[in-house]
């Protein structure tokens, strides 16, 4: 009987060793490069850091209160390359010029070029990626960059760089050419024309938006679809499975089970994935990082990760990132066919019932000691149609429009762009703050 139980343990110790190994090694080729680099501290790409003081739009200035934007495609922007060796030599070699009030009309005045973030900049970020230090002594937040070539009178450029969080400027001097603007807007029938609401006769707050005006022909523009890469056209478990594979290291031994409120969840000891009912997709490290990579490196590290995300295919821009105790957290929206991509209020509420997941921005991800440990993302992507539609943009109508709303509040911002519609092709919306409330109108 002695030998019979040894033997018996014997087998099932063997038993137990093959069936572990088959589990472990299971799927060996999922354990690719994404998963590696979605579990390990990364080491920062300081080629990034300039990504990170990368405008979100170029503002053409063509003069007389008349400007055109350009979204997208800001690496390969010539224009926007240009403008950036101005900003290189600016802190250099640049003459200071002094501080003042914020002056709309004075540095809108000539042709030129603005640069223009989508959250408010810290001077000493922006410095620090440029490899100046000090220069955040002047200027406290950076919310755009002015530029005004050289012309008849003046062989230099002047640099503006405008604080519109505490209404100022502080001005430079660079013996840096820049690219003179010489279209004439009235030939640009087919594009959108801006004016700015600080010089026109809006009732805004002192913060300058920059408003679509109504061209000579109506605006047409392509409708957006969306395409779910994960589930096709049916939402089911085991086709989102196959795609969420990637962020585990042995896919075959993670556990599958539908959650609270039908949230799909997959997980392991260190990683959950979660796909929720409004498609949203949120992937947890519970890894701990090893390094205070810092600001611009918590960035790169960011930015790498959604690069290994090979199902996010549109081009993206930071809209936003904050700071709490060790968390970095970035937020990103997309740009399709030159204007943003506006998530509807219906992802930001509070209240989210019904398997649904908040979300403020189309990617949010948070970086905790050199290592992605959330990450947040609808997971769409969005194509260009071959059919087009008919804008009406016509910025005092669609107020009109809009009628009463109960406040005194003065508007804050004016967004054009694409709107996310679950059920219907992403058309352009007119998106308007006022006092707390997002007002959102079709174009």
């Amino acid at each position: 009987m002695s030998k019979v139980k040894t033997g018996l343990i014997v087998l099932l110790a063997g038993l137990a060793i093959y069936l572990s190994s088959q589990l472990w090694f299971a799927n060996t080729s999922s354990r690719n490069f994404f998963y590696t680099f979605f579990t390990r501290s990364q080491s920062p790409d300081s080629s990034d850091d300039k990504i990170f003081v990368q405008p979100y739009r170029l503002i053409l200035n063509y003069g007389n209160n008349r400007f055109s934007a350009e979204y997208g495609s800001m690496s390969s922007n010539m224009l926007r390359e240009a403008c950036d060796g101005v900003i290189q030599v600016m802190l250099k070699d640049g003459e200071y010029l002094g501080m003042q009030t914020l002056n709309y009309s004075q540095v809108f005045e000539a042709p030129g070029y603005i640069c223009e973030y989508a959250f408010d900049m810290p001077a000493a970020a922006f410095s620090s990626a440029y490899g100046k230090n000090g220069f955040a002594d002047q200027i406290k937040n950076i919310d755009s960059i002015v530029l005004i070539p050289p012309d008849a009178v003046r062989d230099v450029t002047i640099v503006w760089l405008l604080d519109e969080v505490n209404m100022e400027m502080s001005g430079y001097s660079v013996k840096q050419p820049l690219p003179p603007i010489t279209t004439n807007p009235n030939d640009l029938i087919q594009e959108v024309i801006y004016e700015s609401s600080a010089l026109s006769s809006y009732d805004f707050e002192d913060k300058n938006t920059f408003i679509a005006k109504k061209p000579k022909e109506n605006y047409e523009y392509p409708t957006v679809s969306l395409v779910n890469p994960y589930a096709g056209n049916e939402l089911l478990m085991s086709a989102i499975e196959k795609n969420v594979n990637m962020f585990f290291e042995n896919p075959a031994a993670k556990l599958d089970y539908m959650g609270d409120n039908n949230v799909y969840t997959f997980a392991d000891a260190e990683t959950v994935v979660k796909y929720y009912q409004n498609d949203v997709l949120e992937y947890s490290n519970y890894r701990m990082g090893d390094s205070d990579a810092g600001l611009l490196n918590s960035f790169s590290i960011a930015l790498n990760f959604i690069k290994s995300d090979k199902l996010v295919i549109n081009e993206y821009y930071l809209a936003d990132f904050t700071q709490q105790g060790d968390d970095y957290n970035f937020d990103f929206d997309y740009v399709v066919s030159g204007f943003p991509m506006i998530l509807p209020d219906e992802y930001k509420r509070d209240d989210m019932q019904n398997g649904a997941a908040r979300l403020d921005h189309s990617i949010e991800i948070t970086v905790r000691d050199g290592t992605v440990v959330n990450y947040k993302k609808i997971v769409y992507n969005f194509i260009t149609d071959k059919s087009y539609r008919t804008a009406a943009l016509d910025f005092r109508q669609i107020m009109d429009g809009i009628g009463d709303t109960g406040t005194q509040e003065k508007i804050s911002d004016v967004l054009l762009g694409y709107k996310l519609d679950r059920s219907n092709k992403a058309c352009l919306y007119w998106i308007i703050c006022l006092g707390g409330q997002t007002l959102s109108k079709i174009a």
